[in-house]
């Protein structure tokens, strides 16, 4: 016998057994025994956008019903609504217009917008920091003023196919958004990939994995390689922004410069099989311990580069230089040793290291999993250019490299300084501005999509105030690649002057990342 469907309760759990139900809302399931109280406490507790105000009607509200029509103002959007109540109409059919247009349990979406639009104005008019919809006092507040809004939430995923060793292919997707002013990276799901990878297979496992999570509305980018599958499968089949992730990038940029190189993809191979046989020989790996024991340096292993990790040739190169000497004489200790590398070979790993290492560093700049990387890809993409063409060659191998890497990285990251996204990001973080950009007609095509971004926000209403950050109170890591913006920055003086709406942008970026009121010089 099926459950009574007298209680608003069931439009939201689903029998499942004789003494089982289970919450349509979050899959959880409880025992049904012919009474809803549990189920109406867990819906009043964990889901209440969803029925706080159709259960306060139902328990409460038989509120003058007998008196006939009554009319409620509604003043979210001014308008009048007279709706006849009965007492003897069902319960369901006797909910109070009390807090807008509503679709069954959830709010239309001209409503919806309505308030986030008053949100923002709100946030951007009061100078509010962004976290503020994070507050429970407010989420409290909220909910009292209309239970069914939910605050906007906006969170981004990485998700990456890849392959384990025992060649089963597994799709991972990690969440990162900000809380309390943290960012946080967790690893919502890794599923095991049956068919095959096409973009419309790839889209119905994000969309399992986010809907599972009930994140998929609120995903605003999706960062992934840039296979053409994944990317179709994002923008294609489940109509989210596609970013490309910038590391990825940056490592088909190196192999594409080495593999166009034949000097030094031929010293590479020589490299691998080399360590290859002191990763699985126990007797050369003792030996080689053993010299570097006898003469009192660092006992250091080997590093094996693997296809899949990026720059890990170059950490197998940097060890084979680190451990030269032990190494080039454990070698006349073994039989069945591969080729010594000769005196050429390691002037060529020499040479061509200090290309390499940037891309490293650049990586690791990129990784960051506690800090947001995005508005750094551009002033780290010309810093990598600025030190690449600084590198002084010695040796023909090393300047084709140079050049070929050089190449690359115009090709495939230069055009990032475009990408509205990006550029947009770069723009406004206070460390960076407009100093930022390598070309300034950029920056100021930024600038100005901004400008006309904040208007339409602001309804075009002028607010005059100035926000700043110190220019030589930039906290950035010392290292080779921000060496060029260091000097850059050092360099200007002139005070930015382009009028209030240049103004706003700055007060925005500076609230945006915990600024406060002081003057920026740009």
């Amino acid at each position: 016998m099926a459950p009574s469907q007298r209680s608003i309760v069931w439009e939201h759990f689903k029998k499942t057994s004789d003494k089982c139900v289970i919450c349509q809302i979050c899959k959880r399931e409880f025992k049904y025994h012919g009474n809803t109280t549990n189920l109406k406490e867990h819906l009043k507790r964990i889901h209440p956008a969803h029925i706080t105000p159709v259960l306060n009607n139902e328990e409460e509200l038989d509120l003058n019903l007998s008196a006939g029509p009554s009319t409620f103002s509604n003043n979210s959007n001014n308008i009048q609504q007279t709706e006849p109540c009965f007492p003897s109409a069902p319960k369901r059919c006797r909910q109070l217009k009390l807090y807008g247009s509503t679709e069954g349990n959830n709010l239309t979406d001209e409503v919806k917008n309505s308030i986030d639009e008053s949100l923002i104005k709100m946030i951007v008019t009061d100078y509010q920091p962004l976290s503020l919809v994070e507050n429970s006092g407010f989420l409290e507040y909220s909910k009292k003023l209309q239970p069914l809004y939910k605050v906007p939430t906006s969170l981004s995923i990485t998700t990456d196919i890849w392959t384990s060793d025992n060649n089963i292919a597994y799709l991972t997707v990690t969440c990162h958004f900000i809380f309390d002013d943290r960012l946080y990276s967790p690893v919502l799901a890794t599923r095991e990939m049956h068919e095959s990878h096409t973009g419309v297979n790839i889209a119905n496992l994000l969309s399992d994995i986010l809907n599972e999570w009930g994140i998929k509305d609120k995903i605003v980018t999706i960062v992934s390689d840039n296979g053409s599958n994944i990317k179709n499968a994002i923008n294609v089949h489940l109509s989210k922004h596609h970013h490309p992730c910038v590391a990825h990038t940056l490592n088909l940029s190196i192999n594409e410069a080495i593999l166009s190189n034949k000097d030094f993809l031929d010293v590479l191979k020589k490299c691998r099989t080399l360590v290859g046989h002191f990763k699985h020989s126990v007797f050369a790996s003792e030996k080689l311990k053993e010299l570097q024991t006898q003469m009192g340096l660092p006992v250091l292993k080997v590093i094996q580069d693997v296809s899949t990790r990026w720059n890990s040739s170059v950490h197998m190169l940097d060890r084979l230089v680190q451990i030269k000497a032990p190494l080039s004489a454990a070698m006349t200790f073994l039989p069945r040793a591969p080729d010594l590398l000769t005196a050429l070979d390691w002037e060529l790993i020499t040479d061509c290291l200090p290309i390499l290492k940037p891309f490293d560093v650049m990586t690791v700049e990129l990784s960051g999993e506690i800090y947001p990387t995005l508005s750094s890809v551009i002033p780290l993409v010309r810093g990598l250019q600025h030190t690449l063409k600084s590198i002084i060659t010695n040796t023909t191998a090393e300047n084709a490299l140079q050049k070929i890497v050089i190449e690359v990285i115009v090709r495939r990251l230069g055009i990032l300084e475009r990408d509205k996204i990006v550029a947009k990001s770069t723009f406004l973080d206070p460390r960076f501005k407009k100093a930022g950009f390598g070309l300034i007609e950029n920056a100021n095509n930024t600038e100005k999509l901004l400008m006309e971004e904040l208007s339409d926000v602001l309804n075009n209403k002028h607010q005059e105030d100035t926000c700043s950050v110190p220019i030589n109170s930039i906290n950035v890591e010392s290292n080779v690649l921000w060496k060029q913006f260091d000097t850059k920055v050092s360099q200007i003086r002139s005070t930015l002057s382009t009028g209030i709406t240049a103004s706003l942008i700055i007060l925005f970026s500076g609230r945006l990342l915990g600024g406060g009121k002081c003057r920026m010089n740009e």
